[in-house]
């Protein structure tokens, strides 16, 4: 394994951007913000040439309509606030970084993996599904080499395609509730007033219909049996997905952080803790193995540093501009508001625009008008949106992961049975958050 000498420059400031957004939770002094604000540009500048070309003219448009729009409005403070705002996002990417590298050396996964391989062909499949579910509320698209090799390269075209769907269903249902992933992140910085745990049951009881949604789709053959089979085989990961979930929770229910600061605070203790708890040389290759998957989220930092910085300058045309009041003024019903952000997200996915700015968006359009629609159901929406564009979105990281993982034409799991999926599912959840927001409001 390459060691950490051999790191280009911009994963090194990186680190640094980690380490500085750590103690501005805690010292959030104007200066240190500043500063943190001029480190992540010049990150984004020095790594920019190293990211995804699809990614590198998403970023630039976002970036010259944020510069535009702010010189149009005289928005120049707000830009550079989106900037700075995103700075902890590379404390979060730090984070995920590490996680996935504990996991790793984890022997819960080897051991779920080894019940999972066993399973027949129909039980298997749920076995993704549920598998992919479990493990991606904490490890995202690292769950893709996890399952990968029990379908094998070696396996016929239709058997990998079928098996990269699945995953791709239960992995994307997870950022319906789970805090590990970019969406709740991003969602919870722009309406910050919704307590966790509600979006957590919400989103936990959209995802267990999804899945019975998935199951009854795809595998109406596969008993109960074959399926409590295929839950047992994860039991051995739920206890340390359970602990770092609570660990979140317990952070933001005793503290003032917020939820993404208590993400970035807390995880990496209990990553350090439990591989100290193997040994010293756990630890070791964690980090080393951290170190040098950091430089993976190099796009994701350049588009959501580009993503907040026209969020913030959207916000102030929204109040300045008269966009609000006329929204406002058509008086749009909640369902309408509600199905806007979820189709509105999965077509655009569609299309190829990635959901950090889809995301960004709709919630700062729809988060600051008084048009009959609670946060926690805007948010919830907004969740909803992020799993559809995740699961058919040309431009999505785990879109492109399954490819790669499964050898499959990226466009055929984009524009695949997932689409089916998608437009059902879809539906039922509008209709049930829309039942909760009347449930808020009444």
């Amino acid at each position: 394994m390459p060691g950490p000498g051999r790191l280009p420059v911009d994963d090194y400031v990186l680190f640094a951007l980690w380490i500085m957004a750590i103690v501005r939770i805690f010292l959030p002094q104007p200066q240190l913000v500043l500063a943190s604000g001029i480190v992540l540009l010049i990150y984004v500048v020095l790594s920019f040439r190293r990211i995804r070309h699809q990614l590198q003219i998403l970023s630039l448009l976002l970036a010259l309509t944020a510069v535009a729009l702010a010189g149009w409005l005289g928005a120049w403070a707000a830009l550079w606030q989106g900037m700075e705002k995103a700075v902890i996002f590379a404390a979060f990417f730090g984070t995920l970084t590490l996680m996935r590298a504990t996991a790793d050396l984890r022997p819960e996964i080897g051991r779920a993996r080894k019940l999972v391989e066993p399973l027949s062909a129909g039980a298997r499949t749920s076995g993704l599904l549920v598998g992919t579910n479990v493990l991606g509320t904490a490890l995202v698209v690292g769950v893709m080499p996890i399952f990968a090799p029990i379908i094998g390269h070696d396996a016929p075209y239709e058997v990998r395609k079928s098996a990269a769907e699945a995953c791709q269903r239960g992995m994307c249902l997870a950022c319906l509730w789970s805090p590990f992933w970019l969406a709740m992140a991003i969602s919870t910085e722009h309406l910050p007033d919704v307590p966790l745990w509600q979006i957590m049951v919400l989103g936990l009881l959209l995802c267990a219909l999804g899945l019975t949604v998935a199951q009854l789709m795809y595998t109406p053959d596969v008993g109960m049996r074959a399926l409590w089979q295929a839950l047992r085989a994860f039991s051995p990961v739920l206890p340390p997905v359970t602990l770092a979930a609570t660990v979140v929770l317990g952070l933001k229910a005793v503290t003032p952080l917020t939820t993404l600061q208590c993400l970035v605070v807390g995880i990496p203790v209990l990553c350090i803790g439990g591989l100290l708890s193997q040994s010293i040389d756990h630890l070791r290759r964690a980090v080393s193995q951290a170190a040098q998957g950091v430089g993976a989220v190099r796009g994701e930092i350049a588009l959501l540093s580009c993503a907040f910085s026209l969020g913030r300058v959207l916000e102030q045309a929204l109040q300045t501009g008269g966009i609000g009041d006329q929204i406002t003024a058509l008086a749009p019903p909640p369902v309408a508001v509600i199905a806007s952000v979820v189709i509105g997200m999965t077509m655009l996915g569609l299309a190829g625009i990635h959901q950090v700015v889809t995301v960004t968006v709709m919630l700062v359009l729809f988060g600051t008008l008084p048009i009959g629609v609670s946060d926690l159901a805007l948010m919830q929406a907004g969740l909803l949106g992020w799993a559809f564009s995740s699961m058919t979105g040309l431009s999505a990281v785990s879109v492109a992961a399954a490819s790669t993982m499964f050898s499959v034409p990226l466009e055929r799991i984009a524009y695949g049975p997932n689409i089916r999926f998608v437009t059902l599912f879809g539906l039922l959840g509008i209709a049930v958050v829309t039942g909760v927001n009347w449930i808020i409001l009444q």
